[in-house]
């Protein structure tokens, strides 16, 4: 796999698939506990007509950890990006990946030409003036977990991400197994990724996008705790260009159960924007 060690000492991993004709370059961003294996189906699909790249977050797959920052991540996706000689690209973010892109976007917003976001928005954690995300005592609840019950916690939560239907089919047995067989992700990075979803605020960054020309897409699960139908219309209040996608009884990872209909969803979008 390729390899990128960036000015901070940041060794990341990462796949690129294309098929004959190069196309247009769209990146998938996984989540928390994951690593780039979670898009393969999307890179057997896109990669005929696409330059898919995959990247296996600090401390995640086969990247290495060391301490960092949203703002450090963006600068290093740069760094790859340029290594590669890519121009303008479409990013594909889920969960914390979709938090990473916004500010990405956020730092370099040229190099956006569409977004899509998969159960992601600005900020995940409640506040006073902000009533969506996840409630202060189930971060702290994971983080504790985390120090007792790691590395099995990683896999506990990861189920907790789909629906009890979900749960119930073939395909996620499939996935059950395949996890199996996946690198844990580091536990410093794990915690040090939850510091950060505590603390990002990336509400401003929405008002750039508004006031931007790129096509924003949310796909979402309809029984997503995480990323609810109220956080989904939140995000459509503030983002007037916003399409949005709702895969029906799926929950945070339609991209891992509705594969087809995903992909196919995917893709119109990006044809018609």
């Amino acid at each position: 796999m390729p390899r990128l060690t960036t000015h901070n000492g940041m060794s990341w991993n990462y796949e690129v698939d294309e098929g004959q004709v190069e196309g247009e370059v769209i990146v998938f961003l996984h989540g928390w506990g994951g690593d780039l294996h979670l898009w393969n189906n999307q890179a057997e699909y896109f990669s005929k007509d696409f330059k898919v790249i995959r990247i296996d977050l600090p401390g995640h797959g086969q990247s290495r950890w060391v301490a960092i920052d949203l703002a450090m991540i963006a600068q290093d996706l740069e760094s790859i990006l340029e290594s590669l000689e890519c121009k303008q690209i479409n990013v594909v973010g889920s969960s914390l990946g979709g938090l990473i892109a916004l500010k990405w976007f956020d730092l370099f917003p040229k190099r956006f030409k569409r977004m899509v976001l998969v159960g992601a928005f600005p900020k995940f954690l409640q506040s006073a003036d902000y009533q969506f995300g996840l409630e202060s005592r189930q971060l702290k609840k994971l983080e504790n977990q985390l120090e007792t019950d790691y590395p099995e916690i990683v896999n506990i939560f990861f189920r907790s991400l789909f629906t009890r239907r979900e749960r119930e089919t073939s395909r996620f047995k499939y996935l059950t197994r395949f996890r199996k067989n996946e690198t844990v992700p580091l536990k410093e990075a794990l915690a040090e990724f939850l510091n950060i979803l505590e603390k990002a605020d990336l509400r401003p960054t929405l008002s750039k996008l508004s006031q931007s020309a790129i096509p924003i897409q949310i796909l979402n699960g309809t029984e997503d705790y995480i990323c609810s139908k109220e956080t989904v219309n939140y995000l459509k209040e503030n983002l007037p260009q916003l399409g949005v996608k709702f895969f029906e009884g799926c929950g945070h990872f339609p991209f891992l159960t509705q594969v087809q209909e995903f992909n196919e969803t995917l893709r119109e979008f990006l044809d018609a924007s």
